[in-house]
Parts: structure tokens; C-alpha cells; sequence
């Protein structure tokens, strides 16, 4: 598939732009916030904060799809009337109460077990290296590392052991070790993930056409997912990857457009309301 530059095709997203039934969905981090040395350092500005606001007057549904607790991702976006949803699709909120499958949260003291064991490790007294819990998963962060494949190497070795000796074995063996950004994850045995639950929303909230924007390997599930929907004529809809250093080829295989950087994310935004 041949990725091409969105502001060179906007023409194809006229489209999307007229038609009040499209959706518009995206991730946060390195997409309308820029990265951060720091989870809790990320911002969305009030810039982009008004611009998601209008987009969320003018078209059906503006959704965030974020790996951050749903409450993280709604106080650092700011914006009342979006979906938001968190940890890769494990939880969202709608009408501002949190929907939680009671399957899911069964795992939370397992995955809480195995963190806590991994962080005893010396191996992984790295510096640089942070531990986040973020509720239904927890996230090992080594962006901060002088040797980030180094420590990424050390923390899969450390965390496969952790797996081992944690007495609950039998079901750890089962948690999801997913990574992303600079970032390891535990995450519950679930089949959820953006791809999945950007099929869920997209179904019941009668989407027709759809934008979706990301710039992570967890966005390629809701990458490859549109792709599945649109040839099984479900929805109409484009993928667009926010390009970083970061990011492995094999992303481009699943989107079609792509943009530079968040301000261009914004930029395209804008044109969507036709400022």
C-alpha cells in the first residue's frame, strides 16, 4: 500500500469533511498531544481542545481511543462531549460513567502481583526506567534510559521471569505483555484492543464514514480493523499515521495517508471546520 502525504490528497476527504454522519477518532499521545519524557507531563492544548469541541458539534461522533485510564485521557484532553475510550479499548466512558467488563477486572490483583514482583527485581533498577499503574493494566516506561533497547531487552527478560515465579501462575501465563512507544504493558487476556473497540462504537453509533488518526504499533489493530470494515462495506473511512522516528515501517502496510507531526493533526482538524 502506498502511503501518501494527506495534505497532498485533500480532495479524497471532502467527503468526510461534508458530511455531518462521519466520525472522527484518535489516540493522544504523540497524535493530539505531543510526547512527553514523562506520562504525566503530556498535554493537550487549549487549541487543540477547542478545535476537538467544534469537531464534536459539526460530526456524528469524536471519539478518543487512548492506552491511558479513561479518566487520565478525559482530564488531559479536557473536552466534555467525546467518547472516551481507555486502556486500548478495556474501558470507556460513556455519560460520565465508566463501563468496566466484570471479566476484565477479575485480572487487576494478578497483573497488580506480577508488577509488584517485577519492580522487586534489581535487574530492573534501571535509570530512566518508570512504572505505572494504570488500574486495569500497568506500563513499564524506558524513554528516559540512556540504553532504551538495552533496558527494553532487560525488562521483557526480567518480566518473562516475573511471570514465572508469581504464585498465581496458571492464570499470569495467560496476561498479554504488549509494547508501544518506548513503553512495555501487562495487560489482562482479553480480545480487546483499538481495533475491536473501534468496531463497537463505529456499529453502535451508526457510523457511516470515519477518520482515524494514530501514530503507535497498538493503533495498527484499529489500522488493520477499518481496513476489514471498509471491504466488508460497513463503514467508509481513512487511516492516518502521525510519523515519528519511532515508529516501524510495518505500520505504513495498514493506512493510506499520513501526516508529519500533532500540528499537522491539528492543521487537518482546522480544515475539517474549514477555518
Amino acid at each position: 500500500m502506498i502511503v501518501k502525504y494527506l495534505f497532498s490528497h485533500l480532495k479524497e476527504f471532502e467527503k468526510f469533511k461534508n458530511d455531518p454522519k462521519t466520525a472522527v477518532i484518535t489516540d493522544i499521545d504523540g497524535t493530539i498531544s505531543q510526547i512527553a519524557s514523562k506520562p504525566d507531563e503530556a498535554v493537550v492544548t487549549p487549541e487543540m481542545g477547542n478545535i476537538l469541541t467544534r469537531l464534536a458539534d459539526k460530526f456524528k461522533l469524536v471519539a478518543v481511543i487512548s492506552g491511558r485510564p479513561v479518566r487520565d485521557a478525559q482530564k488531559i484532553v479536557g473536552v466534555d462531549n467525546l467518547l472516551y475510550v481507555g486502556s486500548h479499548g478495556l474501558e470507556y466512558m460513556k455519560n460520565g460513567k465508566i463501563h468496566v467488563e466484570e471479566e476484565i477486572e477479575r485480572y487487576v490483583p494478578i497483573i497488580k502481583e506480577v508488577a509488584c514482583k517485577l519492580e522487586e527485581e534489581d535487574s530492573c533498577n534501571i535509570e530512566g526506567v518508570l512504572f505505572e499503574d494504570k488500574g486495569l493494566c500497568f506500563s513499564i516506561h524506558y524513554r528516559l534510559c540512556k540504553e532504551p533497547e538495552k533496558a527494553r531487552e532487560i525488562i521483557l527478560d526480567s518480566l518473562e521471569d516475573a511471570l514465572k515465579t508469581t504464585k498465581n501462575d496458571n492464570r499470569c501465563g495467560n496476561l498479554k505483555i504488549k509494547e508501544g512507544r518506548k513503553i512495555v504493558e501487562i495487560r489482562p487476556p482479553i480480545g480487546y484492543d483499538k481495533g475491536t473497540i473501534l468496531e463497537k462504537i463505529t456499529s453502535e453509533n451508526h457510523v457511516e464514514k470515519l477518520v482515524y488518526f494514530g501514530d503507535d504499533i497498538t493503533d495498527n489493530d484499529a489500522f488493520s480493523k477499518l481496513n476489514q470494515l471498509k471491504c466488508e462495506n460497513k463503514l467508509d473511512g481513512e487511516s492516518v499515521l502521525v510519523l515519528s522516528e519511532e515508529i516501524p515501517d510495518y505500520l505504513k502496510k495498514n493506512v493510506s495517508f499520513f501526516v508529519e507531526d500533532v500540528d499537522e493533526v491539528h492543521k487537518f482538524f482546522k480544515w475539517l471546520l474549514n477555518d
